[in-house]
């Protein structure tokens, strides 16, 4: 075990020095790629659900859930390198199903999207206004993306169309919703006819991105589930086996026993960490914000 350590930490020196030797980078440029990340995460907690929530409270509430984890699983087994193991997994717990409830509620919001972008540009070429369009989603659009264009429309009142779009387009942190934003606020500002012609366009774009990844996310599901079935059944036979019988289970008791556990937990949850991460799907980046 030793000597793994060892090796994995002269590595990572070795690959830490390459780094800094071969991509120095100024104090400005560090800065604006913290910001960017700073972004990135903001934008995961809002398209998760989490309006409002900072990456500093998210990272205060995955701490505590790995404290509850550690707690939990100390007072049913009693090993204490186990129970730090399970502290370690209890943190990123959190972090797993937010990725799960993010990938699920961006999904819905695509398609709600996609349906949304096609009856704003039936609404506009039956001759309404943009704002009567919109004032149409709110009453009959997507269900999901409801309560977004009533809020959209009671905003644009009092605040101006620009204003209102923009905090659409920060709330719901999509980018197709970006592309339809600024559409929109082009169109606002410049007028013109063509905007049905735009959203007709984007309109087949965004369905035929959405069947593929429909299909691809049909075949995830199955990979997700085996992965989580293949992670699950031997930390569930382990604590029934524990609490049925303690004294079959009691080579683990001593500190080598305990190391073996939580190699065995590192690499279930490696293995998990990694059929998740092959299988995942691409996001698009926001480009236009």
């Amino acid at each position: 075990m030793l000597p793994l350590l060892l090796s994995v930490t002269l590595g990572l020196g070795v690959w830490l020095l390459y780094e800094g030797l071969t991509n120095p980078t100024s104090p400005e440029d560090r800065a604006r790629r913290r910001d960017e990340r700073l972004q990135r995460l903001e934008d995961f907690l809002t398209r998760a659900g989490l309006h409002g929530v900072a990456p500093r409270d998210f990272a205060f509430f995955a701490l505590v859930a790995g404290a509850l984890a550690g707690v939990a699983a100390q007072l049913l087994l009693g090993w204490l390198l186990v129970s730090l193991m399970a502290a370690a997994l209890g943190v990123l717990a959190p972090v797993a199903y937010f990725v799960r409830r993010h990938d699920r509620r961006r999904a819905a919001m695509q398609a709600g999207l996609v349906d949304a972008i096609g009856q704003l540009r039936d609404s506009i070429r039956t001759g309404l206004s943009v704002q009567e369009a919109l004032a149409a989603l709110a009453r009959n659009g997507p269900t999901v993306l409801r309560p977004e264009f009533a809020r959209l429309v009671r905003e644009a009142r009092f605040d101006g169309f620009e204003l209102a779009i923009g905090g659409m387009q920060r709330r719901l942190a999509d980018p197709v919703f970006d592309t339809v934003a600024s559409t929109l606020r082009l169109n606002e500002r410049l007028g013109g006819r063509n905007v049905s012609q735009v959203l007709d366009r984007l309109a087949q774009a965004t369905r035929s991105q959405r069947r593929v990844q429909d299909e691809l996310r049909a075949s995830q599901a199955h990979t997700v589930l085996s992965a989580q079935i293949v992670a699950a059944v031997p930390l569930v036979l382990l604590v029934v086996i524990r609490g049925v019988n303690p004294t079959y289970l009691a080579m683990f008791n001593t500190l080598a026993g305990q190391t073996l556990l939580a190699g065995t937990v590192v690499s279930v949850a490696f293995g998990y960490a990694a059929m998740l991460w092959l299988t995942r799907l691409p996001g698009e980046p926001r480009v236009l914000r």
